[in-house]
């Protein structure tokens, strides 16, 4: 079976309320982190803001096409040196399957091709063992000006 990965660094992460409701169970989980910036939105929740360069692929109708260009890339290229520091977060692993993500993209309000706070975007992560991954996450490129930094590399703080 084929599988994709995902990176978890709030609400969606496994000791979160709206884990439950909001997540399809994972294959599996492991303690994870990313290269970015934290971020809290007006609503309370937490976004990621990654280096645009940290990212691989945009996510669009076809999870699977946009997996496997992901996939060739990460094998071809190594990650991007970045001076912000790790977020802390876990890294489920999914069917890939049509469909698998969709629970998370509607809680996150991600579609395809529409503009909104959360993107869904594979990005590079390092894995409980440190070595690099790539995985989608829900990040910003730029956060919302109403938005306010966290002095923490997990949330919550």
């Amino acid at each position: 079976m084929d599988t994709q990965f995902l990176f978890a660094y709030g609400t969606l992460k496994s000791d979160q309320p709206e884990h439950s409701i909001h997540c399809v169970p994972p294959l599996s989980v492991e303690p994870a982190k990313a290269l970015g910036s934290l971020w809290r939105l007006r609503e309370g929740y937490p976004i990621l803001q990654v280096d645009p360069e940290q990212a691989i692929v945009d996510a669009s109708l076809d999870t699977k096409e946009d997996w496997m260009t992901a996939l060739e890339f990460s094998h071809m290229h190594d990650p991007v040196a970045s001076d912000q520091g790790y977020i802390e977060g876990e890294l489920f692993e999914y069917p890939l399957e049509p469909g698998s993500l969709r629970k998370m993209d509607e809680w996150e309000n991600f579609i395809p091709g529409v503009k909104s706070a959360y993107q869904r975007r594979v990005i590079w992560v390092k894995d409980s063992a440190g070595k690099d991954r790539i995985a989608w996450a829900y990040i910003c490129y730029s956060p919302p000006n109403w938005a306010v930094l966290l002095n923490s590399n997990s949330w919550p703080e």
